[in-house]
């Protein structure tokens, strides 16, 4: 069961949300425009971390807008914290923060290749560029392993970025209890008998509901 914050606590959480309100230019500035980049990230970094060393951050450049995404990447026992975090975020004017990744709901955008880039440092890649293979679905475990296919150029760091990619696609809370194993490789040239990686949730339910068959039916 998830414990009830302290005053503390709150006041920790609140005193994030006065430093972003206050540095709200300087993190945009830095995320698009390349300015003390580092001096704000280390500033940001240390003022989560008052909340919990846990908690990670994805700062991703959006056609919308840029958007600062708080998340426990599924880990439960810091839902609490991120709920409180969630009941008490400021409205601004040149960033969004979004707390807790939760999974695609309208999947026909991305199925039709009409989503949005997701800008990172180095590269911009949509959702629906990458495609993914199932390797292994462990019943016992009931955990999968896949890999991801991307038309980016391989370089350090593309590993974690596509990882992030998967999180927006299916949750994190999905990301955590189904995946065990995931692999990056470059899409093949004529690819063949590769998903979609917007339909990863459809194919987890499938294997899960075969196992709820097979059950039944012994």
């Amino acid at each position: 069961m998830n414990k009830i914050l302290n005053a503390k606590q709150l006041k920790t959480i609140q005193n994030f949300w006065n430093w972003i309100k206050d540095n709200e230019a300087n993190i945009y500035n830095a995320m698009v425009l390349g300015i003390k980049i580092e001096e704000v990230i280390q500033h940001l970094e240390r003022n989560l971390n008052y909340v919990s060393k846990r908690i990670g951050y994805i700062i991703v450049n959006e056609k919308a807008g840029l958007k600062l995404y708080l998340t426990a990447f599924g880990y439960k026992k810091l839902f609490t914290k991120l709920i409180a975090l969630e009941e008490t975020v400021p409205l601004l004017n040149q960033l969004k923060p979004i707390v807790f990744i939760k999974p695609i709901t309208d999947k026909e955008p991305y199925k039709n290749k009409q989503d949005d880039y997701y800008i990172f440092s180095e590269i911009k890649v949509k959702i629906s560029d990458l495609y993914i293979q199932l390797e292994d679905f462990n019943t016992t475990s009931k955990k999968i392993n896949i890999t991801v296919f991307h038309p980016c150029k391989e370089r350090k760091g593309i590993h974690k970025e596509i990882e992030t990619m998967i999180v927006f696609a299916i949750g994190e809370v999905a990301f955590k209890k189904h995946l065990k194993n995931i692999e990056i490789k470059p899409i093949p040239k004529n690819p063949k008998n590769l998903v979609k990686l917007i339909e990863l949730d459809e194919n987890i339910a499938y294997l899960y509901s075969c196992i709820v068959y097979k059950k039944i039916s012994i």
